[in-house]
């Protein structure tokens, strides 16, 4: 029976950091997820009763995301990922861990497995973001979706702004992951975009997934960017899969 631990909050830094665990009676990895930009861990509600019924979850609000306080600390991915770290710590969850990382969460789930790869066993990036997307596929938008896209970053007490963004971008430039196993997974459906900037995303889709030497690219024609709300099945399933890859 699944033990589900709500409301756990851990101070790290001066900022009270909000998890939610559910732990299977198994041995697996634990499945830690990694939100996009401001989004808080209710995003993950899709999935997490399905994927609940067979891996340990872990879940959490990132610092001034969702029920997690506002704190004074810097908002880049090196910052977060030190936080993630000692919050797994204090949970007393063990690793080794399979990251999930949505969008910016791609990022901050790839810097954590080139900066610890003895604790990750696998990485799954759900339309994660790349490094050079401000500065080439940004353009590309439409005016109207250029505004949109740059304005969330200057919005009071939404994450960090935009310098701190960018400084993530930079931080993980050049990482990789070695051998360790990695699915990523992109939206085919985005009207978001113009077909230039589509076509410039799906080929940073593409680098992405050599970031590993053990990595599959998977295109989920009719999601768009949050792909495990518009299809949770198929995130579901890779998420089977890579507990199936690194336990084998």
């Amino acid at each position: 029976m699944a033990t589900k631990v709500n409301g756990q909050k851990v101070n790290i830094d001066g900022a009270e950091l909000y998890y939610e665990y559910i732990s299977e009676l198994s041995d697996g990895p634990a499945i830690v997820f990694l939100s996009g930009y401001g989004w808080p861990l209710e995003n993950w509600q899709s999935i997490t009763e399905d994927v609940s019924k067979f891996a340990k979850m872990f879940m959490y609000d990132r610092e001034s995301v969702g029920n997690s306080s506002q704190g004074n600390n810097p908002k880049h991915s090196l910052q977060i990922i030190e936080h993630l770290r000692t919050l797994l710590q204090k949970a007393n969850i063990k690793p080794p861990y399979i990251l999930v990382g949505h969008s910016f969460g791609g990022v901050n789930a790839r810097l954590y497995a080139s900066k610890y790869p003895e604790e990750v066993t696998g990485v799954i990036l759900l339309e994660s973001c790349h490094e050079d997307q401000n500065k080439i596929m940004a353009p590309l938008f439409s005016k109207e979706v250029q505004e949109g896209y740059f304005g969330q970053f200057h919005v009071e007490g939404v994450e960090g702004n935009l310098r701190e963004f960018e400084e993530s971008l930079e931080q993980v430039r050049g990482t990789t992951i070695g051998n360790i196993p990695l699915i990523v997974m992109t939206g085919g459906t985005q009207p978001i975009h113009t077909t230039e900037s589509m076509a410039v995303w799906m080929e940073f889709q593409k680098e992405l997934a050599t970031l590993s030497t053990e990595s599959k690219h998977i295109i989920v024609e009719e999601a768009g960017h949050a792909i495990h709300i518009d299809q949770p099945k198929p995130v579901i399933v890779a998420i089977r899969e890579m507990i199936k890859m690194v336990n084998d």
